[in-house]
């Protein structure tokens, strides 16, 4: 299995936990209680893989396959939003108060990575 076969599984992997923590934390507004520590474990799992997609991007980019990206630093630019948002949303939305409005936040936050994840995908497309 080559390098290149992994980075496209971990985008994959990470569209469908993506969609799966919006979904959960849109239940968990839908309910009205809070975003609890599974959820958010799984937020951290998620950051993992995305982090080490992000890597793995970053060692192929090193071997020279950048070259054979049409857009590469649209492309990089694309993985380092996805790296980034999750935690700047915890660090903003962990002060607020109301745990509804936090839920919906986060299941926004979270269709929002799995649409710049999808996006970087079609960019990389030759």
């Amino acid at each position: 299995m080559s390098l290149t076969t992994i980075h496209a599984g971990l985008a994959q992997s990470t569209v469908l936990f993506m969609i799966i923590l919006g979904v959960w934390a849109f239940l968990f507004r839908l309910r009205s209680r809070p975003l609890d520590g599974s959820w958010y474990g799984g937020a951290a799992v998620a950051e993992i893989v995305m982090v080490a997609q992000f890597a793995l991007g970053w060692i192929l980019y090193g071997q020279g396959l950048g070259e054979n990206l049409p857009r590469a630093f649209v492309h990089i630019l694309y993985g380092a939003v996805a790296v980034i948002t999750l935690p700047t949303a915890y660090a903003y939305l962990s002060k607020l108060e109301d745990e509804d409005v936090k839920s919906v936040l986060f299941s926004i936050v979270c269709f929002f990575l799995m649409e710049v994840v999808i996006r970087a995908r079609d960019v990389a497309i030759v």
